[in-house]
């Protein structure tokens, strides 16, 4: 009898086991390259039901582990998530829930909590540091039963209101071209009046995040510091005398971005300078921190096009 109570009990484990593998799904991100991320979702994911997604970096070409992922921004890996009708976004990190532990850092697998709260088409990017660059990887996820359609138009939005916030987003041109630096400034207000209360959030003023309504063509920038506008003149100078890289580029943007955080503007007016690549609608999230209090305003920008166009390699 006891032999069989025992078999019984392991029966059900294995079969525990199994129903929660199975349960599981494994997406690889996008593009593929010298790293591989893959990011494991329930296969079944319920609207505002909190789910665990768990992302995982090894190197492409050994199957190892990244092992200690740079820090940027206080952060290893970061995560922002929209659904494809852009009504909702989430800029969020492993170490907002828990502290990395060695044997996180050491496997590069990280995880947290998430709760959908809409059904649909969402799209995950997740960007991390090793070496001297970051990278980014895309992520496809399905929420709810599958018969929802992302079909919301966009228009052309300037103003973003949250609670008693206003952000009012204005251009250095008349509108941006594709291919084209352009700087544009937003101006935080509250209750009508100029915020002077700006703190750093994750290591900055502003964390911006940007789509074309497409779902491709993500881009994440930050405060246009004196700093980067030092670093952009440098940029533009090599780009003269024929000496500009892809790597170095991303080489000058580590470092810069691995200096110590300092408080540049306190409001109420934050500048950013974007290139937006290709032509098209584009969705902006754009996240800042009125007396140490996060908040993400959402403009939609229209891009003309250009006769210059910068190469991409959206997937």
């Amino acid at each position: 009898m006891f032999r069989w109570s025992r078999l019984l009990i392991v029966a059900i484990l294995l079969l525990l086991g199994s129903c929660t593998e199975d349960n599981q799904q494994k997406i690889t991100g996008q593009p593929p390259g010298p790293y591989k991320m893959t990011l494991t979702a329930p296969h079944q994911i319920e609207v505002e039901k909190e789910v665990i997604l768990t992302t995982e970096i090894k190197h492409s070409d050994s199957g190892m582990p990244v092992k200690n992922l740079r820090t940027l921004h206080e952060r290893r890996v970061h995560n922002f998530i929209t659904n494809l009708n852009f009504t909702n976004f989430s800029h969020i990190h492993h170490e907002d829930f828990n502290a990395l532990k060695d044997d996180q850092i050491e496997s590069a697998r990280l995880s947290f909590p998430y709760t959908f709260p809409t059904p649909g088409r969402y799209r995950m990017v997740s960007e991390f540091t090793d070496s001297k660059r970051s990278w980014i990887k895309h992520f496809n996820i399905e929420v709810g039963d599958g018969a929802h359609t992302n079909d919301r138009h966009l228009e052309e939005t300037k103003t973003s209101v949250v609670q008693n916030y206003k952000g009012a987003l204005s251009f250095s041109s008349q509108a941006p071209l594709a291919g084209s630096p352009i700087e544009m400034v937003i101006n935080v207000s509250r209750d009508n009046l100029p915020v002077r209360d700006l703190k750093l959030w994750l290591g900055s003023e502003a964390h911006v995040a940007i789509w074309r309504d497409d779902g491709k063509y993500f881009g994440h920038t930050h405060a246009y510091t004196p700093a980067m506008k030092q670093m952009m003149e440098g940029l533009a100078h090599q780009e003269k005398s024929h000496t500009n890289n892809s790597k170095m580029i991303q080489d000058m943007m580590v470092r810069m971005m691995s200096q110590p955080s300092e408080l540049i503007f306190e409001g109420p007016t934050i500048p950013i300078i974007y290139v937006f690549p290709q032509p098209g609608k584009y969705v902006m999230y754009f996240e800042c921190a009125p007396n140490g209090n996060p908040i993400v305003f959402q403009f939609i920008i229209n891009v003309l096009p250009s006769t210059k166009i910068w190469p991409t390699h959206e997937h």
